[in-house]
């Protein structure tokens, strides 16, 4: 059953009275109805002002010929069909007000702002109410590109949500590439523009027809040198000596995380309450934060003896992805080997300096791909790679990519650096092991027979 109420959300001298209408589980909306009111005049049972001058009699009544307005509304909507949005709540109270939106929500990024504002109440990829952190992150950069783009191309003129058709997508790749964007964040930007027309078609914001055509922009992926740390190379880290102790604790980090095949937030997150004993088999339970997955990977007696005094303690990422570096170093790992390195680039424009005031070089940050000392190139990612790497052909891959959340078997070969043919010698090599009396099939070449 919706609830409807009207109340104050800060404590101030002229505090905002916004409605606050439940829907549904999913559906809590918030808006602000245009009335103010000092907090300490508030009476939140009866939801209004506690004043009984002329002017708080008005208010108090207006309030109330809202709230019928309101719910005379919901009745008319649930009726008709009509999906409740924040949108739809804020354009009732404009109604009740006699107003039309500030907001002009055709200019693109307007939209976006809206977009990012109402991303508590959108549904995420795990089908839950809600945006990530990542999401929301990933589109306030997609906004903040949009409008370098307006100031630097279109000379400081908004683009309207209408007029994003092919022509101007292909003008705005041709700008990112001559910044110097990667292809993936090119992409990014695309499938950005593609969600956030779609969402305002939803709100009966105008799009262009070409917009069904717009068609994304995929990075194609060439073999690359699979950065991880063999066995060997974890033991030499596990005793090479170590002067700090924030090293040391990295160091625990990072050899459990190649053990249990996580990805660094999930990893870092681990408490004691993720270690479980299961009739005798002591094992780690995380709910995965970017799949929302539920896994349970046992405790291998090296992982065992890591954690036999208790589990590292909590460190950043940023300062995890620095001290394995250090790490690697110390442990010898210098061996030259290709790979791809954040670099620094400059972009060729002009910025001002936060910190200075003056006029600077700016920079992105892209992934170089060159020959680098192996240590370079150790990031968290190595452990989720090395767990996948190391056991691959050991534990059966539709159990290993249980652990480390790879969608489909291609894309799993690809992560290791693996091919459809060391899948077959790797099956072939499990019915050598249950049937080792048996006649086992034998891989011959067959030479091109084909007249030239």
């Amino acid at each position: 059953m919706a609830t409807l109420k009207l109340k104050l959300r800060n404590e101030l001298d002229n505090s905002n009275i916004y409605v606050y209408y439940s829907i549904s589980k999913d559906i809590r909306l918030w808006r602000k109805t245009g009335f103010i009111v000092n907090y300490k005049d508030w009476n939140a049972k009866k939801e209004q002002s506690k004043l009984l001058d002329e002017d708080s009699k008005k208010i108090n009544i207006r309030l109330s010929e809202l709230k019928t307005h309101l719910e005379k509304q919901h009745n008319i909507a649930i009726s008709t069909g009509i999906e409740f949005t924040g949108d739809w709540l804020q354009k009732q109270i404009d109604v009740f007000n006699n107003k039309t939106p500030v907001v002009e929500l055709d200019i693109l990024t307007n939209y976006i702002q809206k977009y990012i504002d109402d991303a508590p109440y959108k549904q995420n990829q795990k089908k839950e109410l809600g945006l990530s952190a990542g999401r929301v992150a990933n589109i306030k950069l997609f906004k903040k590109t949009i409008s370098k783009y307006e100031t630097e191309a279109l000379k400081g003129k908004s683009i309207i949500i209408k007029d994003i058709n092919l022509q101007f997508v292909e003008k705005y790749k041709s700008w990112l590439f001559s910044k110097n964007y990667s292809i993936n964040y090119v992409g990014k930007n695309i499938a950005n523009i593609k969600t956030i027309c779609n969402d305002a078609y939803k709100n009966d914001i105008q799009v262009s027809n070409q917009l069904k055509n717009i068609k994304g922009v995929s990075e194609r992926k060439e073999p690359e040198e699979i950065v991880y740390l063999s066995e060997e190379e974890q033991q030499h880290i596990k005793t090479v000596p170590l002067l700090r102790e924030a090293l040391e604790n990295a160091r625990k980090w990072l050899l459990l995380g190649c053990l249990i095949g996580q990805r660094a937030g999930d990893l870092l997150s681990i408490t004691e309450n993720n270690i479980k004993n299961l009739n005798g088999m002591m094992l780690i339970e995380i709910k995965q934060q970017k799949t929302g997955k539920q896994v349970a990977v046992p405790l291998l007696p090296d992982a065992l003896e890591i954690i036999k005094n208790g589990l590292p303690y909590k460190i950043s990422l940023p300062r995890f992805n620095e001290y394995i570096k250090d790490i690697c170093k110390i442990a010898g790992l210098t061996q030259m080997i290709k790979g791809k390195k954040p670099t620094s680039v400059k972009t060729g424009n002009k910025i001002t300096s936060l910190k200075t005031g003056k006029k600077i070089d700016e920079k992105v940050k892209l992934n170089i791909a060159g020959t680098y000392q192996k240590y370079e190139l150790v990031t968290s990612h190595i452990c989720r790679r090395s767990f996948a790497t190391n056991f691959y052909g050991r534990i059966p891959t539709p159990v290993l990519m249980n652990i480390t959340a790879h969608g489909t078997e291609r894309m799993f070969l690809f992560y290791i650096g693996k091919t459809t043919y060391d899948n077959a010698y790797q099956m072939l090599e499990y019915f050598s092991k249950l049937a080792p009396k048996e006649k086992i099939p034998q891989l011959e070449v067959i030479h091109n027979t084909g007249t030239k």
